[in-house]
């Protein structure tokens, strides 16, 4: 068995935990562990998944992302959807507009629902020529079966999933990141979280506001992480960090 088959089956096994654990009370760290490990378990490289308000407007609010650079989790067109943009998006797929922006070659996605009823979705895409087989897409389909079930009972008002979907955005800023090995290996976790930021275009003002640090400090980080790493432009990080990373998985 090859390692990328063995990671996938690894991926499809723990990701089958996390569904089976999600529970109405805390859905959102139950999605949030579906969408890390989705990218490898269904062949894709960016996931987001959206639940629908139930007392608003019945739009549908980010609350779990992977693999989504940190200049697009910062566009406001990408994080709230009405079920008419949704279904245009599903129905157009890399044809639609947003697919354009975000730099999308292939974009697909399934409705989580209950009772029949559309009550999120998970939209998954790729920028480069990956792709899902047809089993890893058979796989995503039956997840989102399940999920919709499981997000029944969940509180789905406008004001809870708006404050969850702001978290999100804050925390997917500030995590660690899994970057390629020989990456990790040479850098900080902050350090290496910063460079991330500081490679998808971010200023060292705007990752500041994000770390409540000072510019000063993120660009003695970017310039310490340029120097272990023997490079010398945003470029070069995003190439070592991104483009790297999606060839481990393939």
């Amino acid at each position: 068995m090859s390692g990328a088959l063995a990671a996938e089956r690894a991926a499809a096994t723990e990701l089958d935990t996390a569904v089976e654990q999600l529970a109405p009370a805390d859905f959102v760290q139950g999605l949030r562990a579906v969408a890390r490990k989705l990218p490898v378990a269904a062949g894709v490289e960016t996931v987001a998944i959206r639940v629908r308000d139930s007392d608003g407007d019945g739009d549908f609010h980010l609350v779990a992302s992977e693999g989504i650079p940190a200049h697009d989790r910062r566009n406001p067109i990408f994080y709230v959807q009405s079920l008419a943009q949704a279904r245009a998006l599903f129905a157009l797929k890399s044809r639609h507009s947003l697919a354009g922006v975000l730099g999308f070659t292939w974009l697909d996605g399934d409705w989580l629902k209950a009772d029949g009823d559309p009550i999120g979705t998970i939209t998954v895409a790729c920028r480069t020529e990956r792709r899902p087989t047809e089993e890893q897409r058979d796989r995503l389909r039956d997840y989102a079966e399940r999920l919709g079930g499981r997000l029944k009972e969940a509180d789905r008002r406008q004001a809870t999933l708006q404050a969850l979907a702001q978290t999100a955005a804050r925390k997917s800023l500030t995590e660690a990141i899994e970057a390629p090995a020989r990456v990790a290996k040479v850098l900080r976790p902050r350090e290496l979280t910063i460079l991330a930021l500081y490679s998808e275009g971010l200023s060292a003002a705007e990752i500041a506001d994000i770390f409540v640090i000072s510019p000063h400090t993120v660009r003695t980080h970017v310039k310490n992480a340029y120097r272990r790493l023997g490079i010398h432009s945003r470029e070069e990080a995003a190439r070592l960090i991104h483009n790297e990373r999606v060839l481990e998985l393939v």
